[in-house]
C-alpha cells in the first residue's frame, strides 16, 4: 500500500495547515533553499522567535505599567494633614476672645 501522507502519532506534535500567496511562498522557498533550510524549520524558528520577542515586550509593558503605578500611587496618597477639634466658644467660656487673639 502507498502511504501518501506521513502520520504523525506523536502528542508532542500537531500538523498545521494554512494558505500563503502564492508570491510569498515563491520567494520564501526560494531564499530557504538558498540557505539550505527547510521550511518548517524555518516556520518553527520564526513562532518561537515572535513568541521570546512577545514575551519581553509584554514583561516591558508590565514593568512601565508597575512603575506608572507606583508614581501615580505616590502622588494620589493623601497628605496627612492633623485635624484639630474647632475651638468653638461658650458663652461661659469668658477667655475665648483672648485665645482667640493670640492665634
Amino acid at each position: 500500500m502507498n502511504q501518501t501522507h506521513s502520520v504523525n502519532l506523536s502528542n508532542n506534535h500537531k500538523l498545521i495547515n494554512f494558505n500563503v500567496p502564492n508570491y510569498l511562498i515563491i520567494k520564501f522557498d526560494s531564499l530557504l533553499k538558498f540557505k539550505k533550510v527547510s521550511r518548517t524549520s524555518m516556520l518553527l524558528n520564526l513562532m518561537e522567535t515572535y513568541l521570546r520577542d512577545e514575551l519581553t515586550l509584554m514583561k516591558n509593558d508590565n514593568e512601565l505599567s508597575e512603575s506608572f503605578k507606583k508614581i501615580k500611587d505616590k502622588f494620589d496618597k493623601p497628605k496627612s494633614v492633623v485635624k484639630e477639634k474647632p475651638m468653638i466658644p461658650h458663652s461661659d467660656d469668658i477667655e475665648w476672645e483672648d485665645r482667640l487673639s493670640n492665634l
